[in-house]
């Protein structure tokens, strides 16, 4: 049998990033790694969970959070750097190639 541990190692994100996924879809844990993974599989999923990043970060910074800004911040910078490119579905139309 599998556990969250597991399938997160096999989920190709961090535990970190999950957990924005999960407070930011309102997810339990284990379906936010489903719902992750699945991210990454689109061409969609990287700049989706960059603005899920940014999302949390902007409420911590609204709410004066600002210890879980800071680690968010740090986040959104290692997404960026792990995570980069992708066609934001959001915009409507594809980049030219």
């Amino acid at each position: 049998m599998l556990t969250l541990q597991d399938c997160v190692a096999l989920s190709e994100l961090t535990p970190e990033e999950l957990m924005v996924i999960a407070r930011h879809e309102h997810l339990p844990d284990i379906v936010a790694v489903e719902k992750g993974y699945a991210f990454l599989q689109k061409e969609w999923g990287n700049p989706a969970l960059r603005q899920m990043v940014m999302d949390e970060l902007t409420e911590a910074m609204q709410h004066g959070e600002r210890e879980a800004a800071l680690k968010l911040m740090e986040l959104l910078r290692e997404c960026c750097e792990k995570h980069p490119g992708g066609f934001d579905r959001r915009a409507g139309r594809r980049p030219h190639a």
